[in-house]
Formats: structure tokens, sequence, C-alpha cells
């Protein structure tokens, strides 16, 4: 009798765990399984496939077509988020048969932003990964304001997967279940 007891608590609060955790988790963005909304205009910092649009506003769901895409907003230059552009950078090199592209958009009104963004690129050899800014997300993207970072894996534009972190979620471990999941998306079949 009091190994039933045992069990059944063990089991209720296990469950009522479960829930709290599902309940917490952050949601920004649109989630796997959903059509990518539409097109968005950042202003280029750098484009890593087209040079000579820096400093243009273009649509990357355009320039990208139906090739595996990691699409990253941030609100912030944190050393978390450089880490993620320099391993992201790697996997687009690593899958350059896949035609894996990345861009990493950043939300910011500070003016300063596209030359600290563009030095940034520099000063970290992010050569294969674009680099852009916004004053706000698309609205139409449905972007949490507790997201610090989001990050949206998809190709054909229907959503693979969807990282969000809260500030300082973005670690080395969260980094590496987003990697996990770029390997994922460039080995689907079509």
């Amino acid at each position: 009798m009091r190994t039933r007891h045992a069990f059944v608590l063990i089991a209720v609060t296990l469950y009522c765990s479960a829930g709290i955790a599902a309940a917490d988790a952050l949601v920004s963005g649109p989630q796997a399984g959903r059509r990518l909304p539409d097109n968005f205009h950042p202003l280029n910092v750098t484009n890593a496939e087209k040079p000579s649009y820096a400093g243009t506003k273009i649509d990357y769901t355009e320039q990208f077509g139906a090739n595996p895409v990691v699409l990253v907003f941030a609100r912030a230059i944190t050393d978390p988020l450089t880490n993620l552009m320099k391993k992201l950078d790697a996997e687009v090199g690593k899958h350059k048969a896949a035609r894996l592209k990345a861009v990493v958009v950043l939300l910011s009104e500070d003016d300063k932003l596209e030359r600290t963004l563009g030095a940034l690129g520099k000063s970290e050899e992010i050569r294969r990964v674009s680099l852009a800014i916004m004053r706000k997300g698309p609205k139409h993207y449905k972007l949490s304001q507790e997201a610090e970072v989001t990050v949206i894996l998809y190709k054909r534009r229907k959503v693979e997967a969807n990282h969000a972190f809260r500030k300082g979620e973005l670690n080395h471990k969260a980094i590496g279940n987003v990697v996990a999941d770029v390997s994922n998306l460039v080995s689907q079949k079509d």
C-alpha cells in the first residue's frame, strides 16, 4: 500500500512538473509545421551571396527561395549570439551542396548598429551568414517581446523547427540543439 502511494505521488509530481515546463515554454514566431509568413525587408549589412546588396533592403525569403534556411531574429549582439553566428557560418560552409542559407536580423533602433554589426562580421570572419537590421520585427511573424533570440528553420517556406530564447537562455547547449536541427533540415528529402 505504501509503495502504491509513493508511486502515485511520484507520477503526479512528474505530471505537474511537465505541465509547468510546457506552460513556461516561450513561443515566438511561426511554429514547426506552419507556412512561413509573407515577405519582410530588412536592411542588408552584409549579404553573403550578393555583397553588392549591402546597404539596401531585400527580402531574404524571396532571395533564398525553396532552399533550407536558418532565419535568426535577435534583439542584441551578445557573446552567445556571436557564437551562434559562427556556428551557422560553419554549417553553411559544411552544407554547401544542400544550398543551406542563413541570415541574422538584429531588431534595434540603434542608429550605430549597422556599423557595429558590419565590424562584427569582419572581425569574426562571418562570410556565409547574411547580416541585417530592422527597427522592429515583422509583425506578421508574431515574434514574442520576451524572446531575445528566435531561430526559425524552414525549407520551401515550411517551418521545420523553431527555437525561442529569453535573455540568458542562448547557451552552449541551446546552440548545439539549433545546430542539430540544421543537420536535420538539410538531410530531409524533398
